[in-house]
């Protein structure tokens, strides 16, 4: 059986809306037609006062490439009882 291996990049840093939030991990997966960052536990949450939602996400990779304010199309939150795991999907910059 033939499985394509998942091309994850580590992240260092992450600013959600221009907030620098903090993490238990986090990494990118490029898939063919969007980017996806996955955050584990992050900190603060990503629902802001004021906002209904994050717009907009940065990031540094491990290997020190930086991307800034990508706008983020859609999210998934799964809540278990020791990670809360945010995955934002947005188009690649160009």
């Amino acid at each position: 059986m033939d499985q394509s291996a998942r091309s994850l990049i580590p992240l260092m840093k992450i600013w959600l809306d221009d907030t620098p939030t903090s993490y238990t991990h986090a990494f990118i997966e490029r898939l063919a037609y969007e980017w996806m960052v996955e955050i584990v536990n992050p900190y603060p949450i990503p629902l802001m006062e004021n906002k209904d939602y994050v717009m907009q996400i940065s990031f540094e990779q491990s290997d020190g490439a930086q991307f800034h304010s990508i706008n983020l199309e859609s999210y998934d939150v799964e809540e278990g009882n020791e990670f809360t795991v945010y995955r934002f999907f947005m188009y690649q910059p160009e």
